[in-house]
């Protein structure tokens, strides 16, 4: 046991030596403050609930040090980082203060703006939606579309509530029966381009065409 704290005891001596001669170096030096734009971001949302409205991307970050440190800083070492885990349904207020800042040791951060700003979140509900096919063009002359089976004939959306919670049924994009005359099944994608759903149970459905003669 002895052997362990007294090999190489030059060395470790030197090693304090060092760290001390390193710690008064910076310690002596004058602090310098310098700002950046850095990055923002944001952890604990609720699973329940989405942000819709826009809180800024960056904010400025002033921080304070030895000018050793300072000097060798750059905006990449720092984030803004917002914990959003109490945020409630509906318009919220929040403050950015220092403790929000990831940084590096030695600095200190002495100012952030904005220092506050509201942020409105929605509440995610889920729907089942009746698939509907969209069809465009006629089949060939002395034919018609007898029936178009879709498949699924519903699909679960999930998205904010004021944009599903009175919507029943989603579209396929057009599908175009120009000059069919045999009936047929095709891939279709939805349409979803008038919503902004979060998430879809599924993109496609299968549309069977059944063309028939007519009478």
């Amino acid at each position: 046991m002895r052997n362990i704290f007294t090999s190489n005891i030059r060395l470790k001596v030197l090693a304090v030596i060092f760290a001390t001669a390193l710690w008064f170096f910076v310690a002596g030096q004058s602090n310098t403050e310098v700002g950046f734009i850095v990055p923002m971001g944001f952890k604990g949302i609720p699973k329940d609930l989405v942000m819709s409205s826009n809180p800024p991307e960056e904010v400025e970050v002033r921080v304070i040090g030895p000018k050793l440190f300072v000097n060798n800083l750059s905006a990449s070492q720092i984030l803004a980082e917002l914990d959003l885990s109490g945020a409630r349904e509906g318009v919220n207020a929040f403050r950015l203060s220092p403790v929000d800042i990831i940084k590096p040791m030695g600095v200190d951060i002495i100012k952030v703006r904005p220092s506050s700003f509201d942020i409105r979140m929605e509440r995610l509900i889920s729907a089942d939606l009746k698939v509907r096919p969209r069809l465009s063009g006629r089949p060939q002359s002395g034919f018609k579309v007898a029936d178009a089976i879709v498949f699924p004939r519903t699909i679960t959306a999930s998205g904010v509530k004021k944009e599903i919670k009175d919507l029943d049924a989603i579209y396929t994009k057009p599908i175009d029966v120009s000059g069919l005359n045999y009936s047929t099944s095709l891939t279709i994608p939805l349409d979803t381009s008038d919503f902004e759903f979060r998430s879809l149970s599924r993109n496609t459905v299968e549309v069977k065409l059944v063309i028939r003669k007519e009478r």
